[in-house]
């Protein structure tokens, strides 16, 4: 069951990668666990003007025909490459597909190497599941894909929300049964 369409303005939207014709420079990085097998040819097709420019990673091990990503084994393997790619010139991008929790830690990673946001084009593969982070001891409880959740860090139940802090990479948790306590809705799997 996918979850139903947000009024909330938090909420990421995310289009298709594809590379900007001005910028100079192209960076992509996939998480290999949440790309397609279909997806190979639509970025290969969608690269392939700027195929002189591009350096491709992946972080897990991914086979894509015409891209040959290199493999990196973690994200901090990631921060590091990121690191020896700089210094960054504003004219150039930073492209990453992957599920949420990866997209927006590697977003975190990219501004920590000197990218600006606006150099940054993120898109979403793979799973729904969530990182959320709770409101009252501000700690990340990792792969939610329920409605509510314990949290990691503190144990209160949280209502898992559809409000998106970008400063975070999560989704806001909220204790759940904060004015009736002992009183909490039924589970729901929510985000596959």
């Amino acid at each position: 069951m996918r979850p139903a369409p947000s009024d909330i303005q938090s909420r990421p939207v995310y289009a298709p990668l594809c590379p900007e014709a001005t910028a100079s420079r192209h960076w992509l990085v996939l998480e290999a666990d949440a790309c397609p097998a279909d997806a190979g040819a639509a970025l290969v097709q969608a690269f392939a003007p700027v195929a002189a420019a591009l350096r491709t990673w992946s972080v897990g091990p991914l086979a894509l025909d015409g891209l040959a990503p290199t493999a990196l084994p973690d994200t901090a393997a990631l921060a590091a490459a990121l690191a020896q790619a700089g210094p960054f010139r504003v004219n150039d991008r930073l492209y990453v597909q992957g599920t949420e929790p990866f997209i927006w830690s590697v977003a975190a990673l990219a501004r920590a190497a000197g990218l600006a946001p606006e150099q940054l084009r993120l898109a979403h593969a793979g799973s729904l599941r969530r990182r959320v982070w709770c409101t009252h001891c501000h700690g990340v409880t990792e792969g939610v894909t329920t409605s509510t959740v314990p949290c990691a860090g503190c144990g209160r139940h949280l209502l898992v929300r559809d409000h998106f802090s970008r400063r975070h990479g999560a989704f806001m948790g909220v204790m759940v049964d904060a004015e009736a306590p002992g009183q909490r809705p039924a589970v729901q799997e929510v985000f596959p």
